[in-house]
């Protein structure tokens, strides 16, 4: 299995907070590096980090172009964070198995208002469920939605 690191991890971009007494929302968005033809069950692009106290409000995953280009395409991916993988998408199919671009703006009935209580930032994660029966390179952009949720008695 390979990882794939979004510009946002490797620096390790701390997560925007957007606390307050609006909890206004915010978003972590990156687009993975180039992905090979090769992308395989198991690898995963390592998309950012959500902060402490994170809730999610929404989620999409879009693929630029074709991933799979087989007349029976059987590429999946997952979206989700460490140690839930598929806690905002399970299994999807209507990314990257047609050409040009395609999304999926569904969020999981689990993932609906996740809320991050680890008390630490959490990597989000998108994972190939199922590799490409037919691969073609490409890349993958994730938009992931959220507030934080102010602990009681922290400064907003």
């Amino acid at each position: 299995m390979t990882a794939y690191n979004t510009t946002n991890y490797n620096n390790r971009q701390g997560a925007a907070t957007g606390h307050g007494p609006y909890q206004g929302t915010t978003h972590l968005h990156a687009t993975s590096p180039a992905l090979p033809a090769s992308l395989a069950t198991g690898d995963s692009v390592n998309v950012g980090y959500l902060p402490a106290g994170a809730i999610v409000t929404g989620a999409i995953l879009k693929a630029g172009s074709q991933l799979d280009s087989n007349g029976s395409p059987t590429l999946t991916l997952d979206l989700g964070v460490a140690g839930s993988t598929q806690l905002f998408k399970a299994a999807v199919t209507t990314v990257g198995r047609a050409a040009g671009a395609s999304a999926d703006v569904t969020l999981a009935g689990a993932g609906a208002l996740y809320k991050n209580l680890t008390g630490a930032q959490v990597a989000v994660i998108a994972t190939v469920h199922a590799g490409a029966a037919t691969g073609v390179a490409g890349a993958l952009e994730v938009d992931v939605e959220y507030y934080v949720e102010d602990a009681v008695g922290s400064p907003a």
